[in-house]
């Protein structure tokens, strides 16, 4: 095959992975509704036609092992369509899991279950003849009587619409932003010349000072007194004052010059801030889409992780066809997903719970997206589960070292639920691969706080959970606050600015060695922001007689009030990247190009709290026991798997014994001091869950020894087993992963010498 043949098939292959992203998610979207509202035979024809459409689709590019998937899938569908077969719920599980092959085929990545494998267990279906081609009432694409004018998967192309690849729309909306920049930079030389005018008007009122004494010198040396004076000075002293006439007039036109090129300027300036804005809300409206497009694989998710979980959950979109922009709705997928994860696991209680308090077996989430004023969208995920236990929280919170005694002792218990967002926060007693590590409410609101966006949480223990925020519809370009600190200027997005203030160094107070200023009712720490970036002063400190310019950064639940050298003005900024070599600075976001062509570097406001927080933190206590390598015993019957555990385990610093099943492993907790036991479930003579329960039978001798089971079984049933013995960790072998096992270990270990102090 030539290079250009290659080449087109490469591009070929985009466009269909694009389409058939598509139709896989409303294949899902249909196969949800179906199994929630019944066998609807619009919604049945609605799914039949969009398997039909991706099976041709796939045959056009070649990629026969979906072609044959989907050939199979359709087949059953319209055995569906003319009455003669019902899917159950097994079967539904494996039409979703025929999705998940197709899209992993799609992605080139290895699927869970080989197309054969997928193929056969369709054609075993009950009902449907092994190896049988489509049924009578199937009908290709160009049939006229398979048309419907309502049906995107059956229409023609929209003629008033082109398809663009987002890489190219990006760039696009890219350069829009960059027309700021020149836009700055006019303002910029515009200011220069109002300076000139200013100048310029005030040589005018001193030139007019001097007229005066000019009428005088040449009323003296040119008439009265002419003769009085040496003949070889008349001259150049007329001459000079015929100049000094010459160069008002001079000046004078030049003033008047400046100002009307000024004033031409301002009208270029003017036409070029409204092309630029037409032009860039043009742009970013190209980038708007409905919000359902992030949301609608949702519902397949929902369906698969509540199952794992062994619950009934329900999930219910609204205002799905609000608009957002791309860039924004990207951000948002994952930060939702934990929200519905979390609401999966931490709030909906289980069939049994929920039936005995009078609630319906099939839990609710609801995702929830509505327009607000300004430009901005509001987004709530609302659960009708079991609440916020803020008494769980700050026992949590403690035990976890994110406050110590005396700071909970201080908070009430709306503020406590507000730990919910600090990392490392998790009331889940067991660690299992769908939560219990504690990272992904913070993640939630360092992805909405960068977004310009701020979160709510109400609480009703019993009755359910509600997190709002609310973000920009577009992604603009951003305010910012420009300083100066030292000899460098910096820009702060205006976004995270509660207030710039002016206060007298007399007015502050101190707080634990540190500065401090009352605001609002709320004590807030006061630093210098060189001091925040590890800037060394570049010359004695300013005296403190003077009032200090004083900016208050507030995100999320941490605010701290920054002292800064001169307060220089608010500004639009387009950020530009740092580029791959400076990505990991801390503290610093990107920089600013002004006006005048110097540097301004944009800062992180998180990280700025974070840091300065920190820093203020008492120096941590003596490590905690065994932190330079804890001993773990590793237990597990395979060869291959106790080696890897063992060989990542001693990598990691940690001491290791092994041992071979659930017997061998209780005779070593004998005789030996653990910290920690990693163990497989499946083994023979003693399996996992008795040697959990054993170790946890044994009271005071094992306490606090932490019990991790990883293990290949992972449906619900086993799961509850494992937190029912009492395990604190459940790793599924599928979703192994060294990084997090890693971290799931230490975890547990803070928790345990947590509670030992």
């Amino acid at each position: 095959m030539s290079g250009t043949d290659e080449q087109f098939r490469a591009r070929l292959l985009d466009m269909f992975r694009e389409e058939a992203d598509e139709y896989l998610e409303a294949i899902a979207a249909g196969l949800i509704e179906l199994e929630k509202t019944g066998l609807v035979p619009e919604l049945v024809e609605s799914v039949y036609r969009r398997i039909h459409s991706l099976k041709g689709a796939s045959r056009a590019v070649n990629l026969r092992e979906i072609e044959s998937i989907c050939q199979n899938l359709e087949t059953i569908f319209s055995l569906v369509k003319r009455g003669e077969y019902t899917p159950g719920v097994n079967d539904f599980d494996l039409f979703h899991r025929t999705l998940a092959v197709v899209k992993a085929l799609l992605q080139e990545e290895q699927p869970d279950a080989s197309p054969a494998e997928i193929v056969g267990a369709l054609r075993a279906i009950p009902g449907k003849p092994a190896g049988s081609g489509p049924g009578p009432a199937l009908r290709e694409p160009h049939a006229p009587e398979a048309r419907n004018g309502n049906d995107p998967a059956v229409t023609g192309p929209d003629r008033g619409t082109v398809r663009i690849a987002a890489h190219k729309l990006d760039r696009l909306t890219a350069s829009a932003d960059g027309l700021l920049t020149a836009q700055i930079s006019i303002m910029q030389r515009i200011r220069e010349l109002e300076e000139m005018v200013a100048r310029f008007t005030l040589w005018q009122r001193n030139h007019s000072q001097a007229f005066n004494d000019l009428n005088l010198l040449q009323r003296k040396a040119f008439r009265e007194e002419k003769a009085a004076l040496p003949h070889d000075l008349v001259l150049p002293l007329q001459r000079a004052a015929e100049f000094l006439e010459y160069n008002r007039e001079f000046v004078t036109y030049l003033q008047h010059d400046l100002a009307t090129h000024l004033r031409a300027m301002e009208i270029d300036r003017s036409a070029l801030k409204a092309s630029t804005a037409e032009i860039s809300d043009l742009i970013h409206d190209a980038a708007l889409l409905p919000a359902a497009s992030m949301l609608a694989p949702f519902s397949a998710f929902v369906r698969e992780a509540s199952r794992a979980a062994g619950k009934s959950v329900e999930l219910t979109i609204e205002g799905g066809e609000i608009e957002v922009d791309r860039r924004i709705l990207d951000a948002l997928r994952e930060p939702v997903m934990h929200l519905i994860r979390n609401s999966i696991d931490h709030g909906i209680e289980e069939p049994p719970v929920r039936i005995a308090q009078n609630k319906p077996a099939t839990g609710s989430v609801r995702v929830r997206i509505f327009s607000r004023s300004g430009s901005r969208v509001g987004i709530e995920v609302i659960d009708d589960g079991a609440g916020i236990d803020s008494s769980a929280i700050r026992k949590t919170a403690v035990e976890s070292g994110v406050i110590t005694k005396k700071e909970d002792a201080a908070l009430t218990d709306s503020e406590a639920i507000w730990l919910i967002f600090r990392s490392g926060m998790t009331t889940s007693r067991i660690v299992t691969d769908l939560s219990g590590r504690g990272l992904g409410l913070a993640i939630v609101e360092d992805t909405v706080s960068r977004l310009g966006g701020r979160m709510t949480v109400s609480s009703v223990v019993g009755r359910g959970t509600t997190i709002s925020f609310s973000v920009p519809v577009r992604m603009t370009t951003l305010r910012g606050l420009l300083v100066r600190s030292g000899r460098q200027v910096y820009v702060i997005p205006i976004q995270q600015v509660k207030q710039v203030l002016r206060v007298h160094p007399d007015s502050l107070t101190s707080s634990r060695g540190r500065p401090t200023i009352r605001f609002s009712g709320e004590t807030i720490e006061v630093i210098r922001l060189t001091d925040i970036l590890g800037i060394p002063p570049s010359g004695p400190p300013p005296a403190d007689t003077r009032p200090t310019p004083l900016v208050i950064i507030a995100y999320g639940a941490g605010q701290i009030a920054c002292t800064v050298d001169e307060v220089i003005r608010v500004q639009e900024i387009v950020v530009r990247p740092l580029g791959s070599q400076l990505r990991s600075v801390r503290r610093i976001e990107g920089a600013v190009i002004l006006g005048d062509g110097s540097v301004a570097l944009v800062l992180d406001p998180l990280e700025l709290i974070q840091d300065a927080l920190q820093a203020d933190r008492p120096a941590p206590g003596p490590a905690l026991p065994g932190e330079a390598g804890w001993r773990i015993l590793v237990v597990e019957d395979s060869v291959t798997s106790r080696v890897l555990l063992q060989t990542i385990l001693e990598e990691a610093g940690h001491q290791v014994e092994t041992a071979v099943d659930g017997i061998d492993a209780f005779a070593r907790l004998k005789q030996h001091e653990f910290d920690m036991v990693v163990s497989d479930v499946d083994m023979p003579r003693m399996n996992g869950f008795t040697l959990t329960e054993k170790i946890r039978a044994e009271g005071r001798q094992f306490a606090g020894l932490r019990v991790a089971l990883v293990t290949s079984l992972d449906s619900p049933e086993d799961r509850e087993r494992g937190r029912a013995v009492g395990a604190d960790a459940y790793v599924v072998k599928s979703n192994f992963n060294t990084e997090d096992f890693l971290e799931t270990v230490r975890r547990l270990m803070r928790r345990r010498y947590g509670e030992v102090r």
